[in-house]
């Protein structure tokens, strides 16, 4: 039986590559090799999350701070 949670697990990778494809058009100036990586990082942190339905919008949070900071 499939629940939110885990529909939203399965989800992750094309909802990540989704948020890189955006982050490509607004951010044109940095490179999809910095993008990936700084997605990858973010992701990363949260690997043991039990729930992952909020995983992307927390990853793009992150790194759009982050290039805004740069």
């Amino acid at each position: 039986m499939s629940t939110l949670d885990t529909m939203a697990s399965e989800q992750l990778d094309t909802h990540l590559a989704q948020l890189e494809d955006r982050l490509g058009r607004d951010y044109a100036n940095v490179t999809r090799t910095r993008l990936h990586a700084m997605i990858d990082r973010e992701r990363a942190r949260f690997a043991g999350a039990r729930i992952h339905a909020f995983v992307p919008i927390l990853v793009e949070r992150a790194v759009r701070t982050a290039l805004a900071a740069a």
